[in-house]
Formats: structure tokens, sequence, C-alpha cells
């Protein structure tokens, strides 16, 4: 029965508060359930910036995005009808919040990330994305990117988009070496070959089951298992999966305790969560990292 109603929640296509639309804006008036900076610092994009004291610019593909939001409102700037699918506008997340809200370990998380929403972000970007951020920071994360895009990427206005695989493919492992991507640098250059060439198809994922996904985005090199999770997680927007990082450990051993490897981890969260997994990941990595940023 739970499943049931959980699948219902995630299929609902409410609308989350109240938008209002004008040529190139969407206005949010009700930030119950969307808080900028919480969407940005969760861990799940890594292009952003923040601009100014209420003012923050992202970008996705080859989009821009600016986002300024005051006690009252958010103001979305840009292409409208992406960033109503970027920012998951359409899903409503007070319901998902008050179900998970019965479930254990979720109500001081939910009050710490309330304004947290999962974004739609561009599988290639984030395959990449990941297998960058693997034993790295977000800082330098954010940097290699920044240089990935200005070396690779098609010059917008004033800011370089994402680059295609096709474009990343003519490069080999010494210049993602150049770029600062350490021991990363060969797995940027296969996966770009394997999906320039055809090798991997980044929308068959789409179609998969979540677990044979998982499988076959571990087939590409430098994806492990909590790399596959976190592109599934940002990437196709998969919510029963919940990578494990080392917030997540932090929750575990505060709230279940023992020793447990990290498939260990991500079997019994997945049992507590189920299809309402990722959701739960992103509130309580949110919530730990704030306690623990005091």
């Amino acid at each position: 029965m739970r499943s049931l109603i959980c699948a219902i929640i995630l299929q609902n296509k409410a609308k989350a508060g109240k938008l209002r639309m004008g040529n190139e804006y969407i206005i949010v008036d009700d930030l119950k359930d969307f808080d900028i900076r919480q969407i940005l610092d969760c861990g799940q994009i890594f292009r952003y910036a923040k601009t100014g004291e209420n003012e923050y610019t992202v970008m996705s593909r080859d989009k821009r995005l600016k986002v300024m939001q005051d006690e009252n409102k958010a103001v979305i700037y840009g292409d409208k009808e992406f960033a109503r699918k970027f920012f998951d506008l359409d899903r409503d997340y007070g319901k998902i919040k008050k179900a998970l809200a019965s479930l254990p370990y979720m109500e001081e998380s939910l009050r710490f990330g309330g304004g947290i929403r999962i974004l739609n972000n561009d599988a290639w970007e984030m395959i990449i994305s990941f297998i960058i951020s693997a034993n790295n920071h977000i800082p330098r994360i954010k940097g290699i990117i920044e240089r990935l895009c200005a070396g690779l990427g098609k010059k917008m206005d004033g800011y370089y988009a994402f680059p295609t695989a096709e474009a990343m493919a003519g490069k080999n492992e010494d210049y993602y070496f150049s770029l600062g991507a350490g021991y990363r640098a060969p797995y940027l250059a296969s996966t770009a070959r394997a999906v320039a060439e055809g090798a991997f198809d980044v929308n068959a994922v789409y179609d998969m089951p979540t677990c044979e996904a998982a499988k076959y985005l571990c087939s590409l090199m430098g994806v492990g298992p909590k790399v596959a999770d976190c592109i599934l997680l940002f990437g196709y927007h998969r919510t029963d999966v919940f990578p494990v990082d080392t917030w997540i450990k932090k929750v575990y051993r505060d709230t279940l305790g023992g020793d447990a490897t990290n498939k260990q981890m991500r079997q019994k969260l997945i049992g507590l969560y189920k299809e309402l997994s990722g959701y739960a990941q992103q509130y309580l990595f949110f919530g730990k990292r704030e306690e623990g940023r005091g």
C-alpha cells in the first residue's frame, strides 16, 4: 500500500505553490518548497555562483538562469520553459514532504532543508560532473568543470555551454590532466569516446529499470556504485536510489548505529524510504551538513 501511495505522489504534477509567468521570468510566490540556496547547496549541481546578496546564477547545458529571492518570493529569469522543468516546478513537494515526515529520522531534516527541490539536470553533464566529483571537494570540482566548459564548450553570451561528448572525445587524457582532473583524466577521455562513438547510449538509461541502469552506468570508466547513484538521481530523476557519501555515513551512524559497508547502508536506507529514497537522501544530507556547520 505504501508503495502505491508513493507512486501516486511521485507522478503528481499538481503545481507546487503559486507560479506567475512573464515573458522571460517565473515568479514563485510560495517559498515553503523553494529555497534557491538550499537547492544549489545540496550537492546536486556544480555550475552555479552567488552573484549578489540575494542572487544566484545557474548554468545547465547551454542555458543560464538568474534567480533572485527574498523573504517573499523568488524570481527566475531566463528561458522560462527550461527553468520550469529544470527546477521541477510542476511537482508538489509539499505532498512529498508530508509522506516523508511520517518516516524515520526525517522530521528534523525537513525543518533544515524544506526548500530543496531535485533538479532535472542534463544526464550527460551529470555523468561527467560526478566522475569529476569522486574523492574531490566542491570548489575544486567547480573549477575543473569551469575550465572544461571554457576550453571545449560553445561560447554563449558571456558564458560557455557544457561541452558535447564529441567535443570532449577530441581530446586525450593529457588535456584533462591539464585541467586539473588528476587521476580522473583517463576516465573523462574514455567516457567521452564511449558516448561519442556510440558504445554507450546516454538516452537508453531512461528506459532501463534502475538496477539495470546502474550496472550500465558502471560500465563507464570511473563510474562506481556511488557515482552511478548520483547520476541516476540528479541526471535521470530516479528517486529510488540512495547515494552514500560522508554526510550520509554520519546520518547512518547517528541514527541506526553500528558498522556497515556503503552497500549495506544503501540497502538499509532504501528499505526505509523506498520510492522516496532520493528525496530523503537530499533532506538528510543537507540537514546533517547544516548541523555540522553549527
